[in-house]
């Protein structure tokens, strides 16, 4: 009996050790996968690149035994983790509020309440039209220093209201307009420029805006421009344009869904 039960506890301390290695290697990579997802399109794809760069000089001079060159190598590498700090601190700080702000577990939908097709009716009606605007949606990062930036309008979504301020010319149609609590908070609201990659020659300020924003805070951007009056969507750091009319609020409950809201790709 004591050797059936020494067998017993052997095979399920060996199945274990097998079955931790297995998670740690999953887990570990899901964090890499995710961590490039991330990075993808921003200006940490260029550090990941000049970090492998280094780390291959740095086993080559120690074959080769280049004792100036790993001597050197070590010395840069020490301050690596302090110059990633300061270069890329709106990167990091955005994956890690991402990571926190990720609803893991609610599957709670849009609130009914939020009258999207005002919004929806708005953006079409602009892009129609080639009226250039700029609406800002609140998820979960707080837009308050935004807001400020702004004319404060705390005022009910309507179509009528949205393409009132940006009406070419008017007092406050140069600028984003920040959508709080189911109600316009502000206009005129000034935004952070992005240097993305994804950005083109042709994309003007208000493009650069929208995409800083959205990798700035987990923001849901809509867009329209004024030159070609297509619609784009800017959400987790990427530009998705040329947004159909028949896809544009089926996208927008998508990202405004916590269930969906971190996703890294809508599918049409």
């Amino acid at each position: 009996m004591d050797a059936y039960f020494d067998r017993v506890i052997f095979f399920f301390s060996t199945s274990w050790d097998y079955i931790r290695n297995v998670l740690d290697i999953i887990i570990v990579a899901t964090i890499f996968y995710w961590v490039y997802t991330f990075i993808t399109n921003t200006r940490a794809v260029q550090l990941v690149k000049g970090v492998i760069i280094i780390f291959a000089v740095a086993v080559l001079s120690s074959y080769l035994r280049l004792e100036t060159l790993d001597w050197l190598i070590k010395n840069i590498t020490s301050y690596l983790v302090i110059t990633v700090i300061i270069l890329f601190q709106p990167e990091l700080r955005r994956l890690i509020t991402q990571f926190g702000q990720r609803n893991w577990i609610s599957a709670e939908a849009v609130k009914e309440s939020f009258p999207l097709d005002e919004v929806v009716n708005a953006v079409v009606s602009m892009s129609e039209e080639r009226v250039g605007s700029l609406i800002v949606i609140e998820r979960n990062t707080g837009l308050k220093i935004y807001i400020e930036s702004g004319v404060s309008v705390n005022s009910m979504i309507s179509e009528e209201m949205i393409r009132t301020i940006f009406f070419p010319l008017t007092p406050l149609h140069d600028g984003a307009i920040i959508i709080q609590e189911g109600r316009i908070a502000a206009a005129a609201c000034y935004l952070p420029l992005s240097d993305s990659k994804q950005l083109k020659k042709q994309h003007g300020a208000r493009h650069r805006a929208g995409l800083g924003i959205a990798e700035e805070t987990d923001a849901l951007v809509i867009l329209t421009s004024e030159e070609t009056g297509n619609i784009c969507i800017m959400v987790n750091g990427r530009m998705l344009s040329k947004i159909r009319v028949s896809d544009l609020k089926n996208m927008i409950l998508f990202f405004l869904n916590p269930k969906t809201a971190y996703e890294e790709e809508y599918r049409l």
